[in-house]
């Protein structure tokens, strides 16, 4: 039986965010009080006294006719799609101030849509905020909840009345990998994530910084559960200036820290610069698997055999520790070699997982040491005993050795090149450890 999608909608700045995180007990979303702050529809599962389902957070709905900022349309278009999608709407309304006219215009077009509906009336921290509650009678959507989201008040009985009739299920929430789709601004992550899902779940714009939270959908591929993270443009520090771009960078560090493998985007026309090097550094020294695309290739003008090449020999140049990643070229805009990046994912993520018996891999290195012995190096000549891989995702081998300072960097290079020459491991970083024997 499938889950039920329950979608919290109202106007900006009502808390719908500080709900949705309350709710899931974690800061998922990004809250400020700047109104919205929240433009892209974010899903995430979760359950109430056994009941199981999914719950999206929005973006404020603007009522035709409104305008505030040049996103207004396409951020109402998604909330709008939310609730289409949706088997309940969650609608918040702000108690400090009482029902308003855009609350009222909401109201109607719920009322047609014919959908259930629980009225959520935010911001009632205090006794006297009791009686507020009563006004948004007028709505005429049935009987208003009084709740605080920033304090947890009213936070159960809202949920009950919200999970009313949902089935109890034993839900598992499987995922065989999760994806980060990272870049500067503006480089075309929400396109590439649209493209993939077949959806609008992204807020597309040409304007920077569009994104501010990092948004998370599972695609289904081939019976694998790919879990995608659009996530903000990270900037450099210089450019972040409001409180929310820190917290929107912060969402990403945590999508990196969260995904399996990393998507880096970088703009095919200006080539890699110092902010792709930056975040190719954090793939790399967090052990992600590692894409390279370069996204609209489609503007790139007087293409011959080798543009290709040319272009990851430049980026190897500008960015010399992310070699061993695959790379492609593509277009989110006119979807050309987009069917290439979930193979690409899903060869990554199982060779990241790969784990080489202890035998063979000793048997590889006798070779290996044969062909190159190590030099002498600070003061002794290394020697290695034994070695055995302690970790994968990301692969991981310890050495066994005589003296871990008589081993050179450039031996211990060596020694990762032929196992990754060996052993594969596309896409991911090998870590090669020592321990005095």
């Amino acid at each position: 039986m499938p889950l039920r999608t329950v979608a919290i909608i109202g106007r900006p700045n009502v808390g719908k965010s500080t709900l949705f995180n309350r709710i899931l007990g974690d800061r998922r979303s990004v809250v400020h009080e700047t109104p919205g702050v929240t433009r892209d529809r974010i899903a995430e599962i979760t359950e109430w006294a056994g009941h199981p389902f999914q719950l999206l957070d929005t973006g404020g709905i603007i009522p035709f006719g409104e305008t505030v900022s040049e996103f207004d349309a396409v951020v109402t278009e998604i909330a709008r799609m939310a609730i289409d999608e949706a088997d309940l709407v969650l609608f918040m309304v702000d108690g400090k101030v009482g029902p308003m006219a855009w609350d009222e215009s909401i109201a109607r077009d719920l009322r047609k849509v014919g959908k259930p509906v629980v009225l959520a009336v935010n911001k009632i921290e205090k006794e006297a905020d009791q009686i507020a509650i009563s006004e948004f009678y007028s709505l005429g959507l049935g009987e208003p909840q009084g709740i605080s989201a920033l304090h947890g008040y009213g936070i159960g009985d809202l949920l009950d009345e919200v999970a009313e009739g949902f089935p109890k299920l034993e839900v598992e929430q499987p995922c065989d990998c999760r994806v980060a789709i990272l870049g500067r601004p503006n480089v075309g992550k929400s396109s590439l994530l649209n493209v993939l899902t077949g959806r609008n779940d992204a807020l597309v714009s040409e304007i920077p910084g569009t994104t501010r939270d990092s948004v998370h959908t599972d695609l289904k591929w081939f019976g694998k559960t790919i879990r995608l993270i659009d996530t903000a443009g990270l900037r450099r520090k210089s450019k972040v200036r409001e409180a929310v771009e820190v917290f929107s960078n912060m969402r990403t560090f945590r999508a990196l820290d969260m995904c399996d493998v990393a998507v880096l985007m970088v703009d095919a026309e200006s080539g890699a610069v110092s902010q792709d090097a930056k975040i190719a550094g954090l793939i790399h020294d967090a052990g992600k698997g590692a894409i390279v695309v370069f996204n609209k290739w489609d503007l790139i003008k007087d293409k011959e055999t080798n543009t290709h090449n040319e272009h990851w020999e430049e980026f190897c140049l500008d960015v010399p520790f992310l070699t061993y990643a695959p790379w492609f070229t593509m277009s989110a805009l006119s979807k050309q070699r987009t069917g290439k990046i979930m193979e690409k994912v899903w060869k990554v993520a199982e060779s990241r997982t790969k784990r080489i018996p202890t035998s063979e891999l000793n048997n590889f290195l006798e070779r290996v040491i044969a062909f190159q012995n190590p030099r002498a190096h600070g003061g002794g000549l290394g020697k290695i005993y034994y070695a055995t891989q302690i970790e994968s995702a990301p692969p991981t081998f310890l050495l066994s050795v005589n003296e871990p300072k008589f081993f050179a960097r450039n031996y211990l290079r060596f020694l990762n090149n032929q196992i990754r020459m060996e052993y594969g491991f596309t896409g991911s970083r090998i870590f090669v450890k020592m321990k005095k024997h």
